[in-house]
């Protein structure tokens, strides 16, 4: 097949210049759209993200709406241990009809 070439170095040449032509147009195309992509990727997994802490939130605001103080003050408190002084608006519950 190359016994024919009579001048191989033009033909390595030619190769060299081709494959330096492929490589820039994959890296001035291909490679900006796929850095693209990926972070339209991410900024979705961001939103998407955000839009279940939102939606996580809203059900614990409804939640907390439907409590009164001294559900919150134990909810708020309970994890540091300072209950006992919830008791003073347990009081109040009572009180309400």
């Amino acid at each position: 097949m190359f016994a024919g070439l009579k001048n191989w170095t033009v033909a390595a040449a030619g190769a060299l210049v081709g494959g330096a032509a492929v490589i820039l147009l994959v890296w001035a195309f291909v490679l900006p759209a796929a850095r693209q992509e990926g972070r339209e990727a991410e900024r979705a997994a961001i939103n998407e993200a955000t839009l279940n802490a939102v939606k996580n939130r809203v059900k614990d605001d409804a939640k907390r709406e439907q409590m009164d103080a001294y559900d919150l003050c134990v909810d708020y408190f309970r994890h540091r241990g300072r209950v006992p002084e919830c008791d003073g608006l347990r009081s109040l519950r009572e009180e309400q009809p």
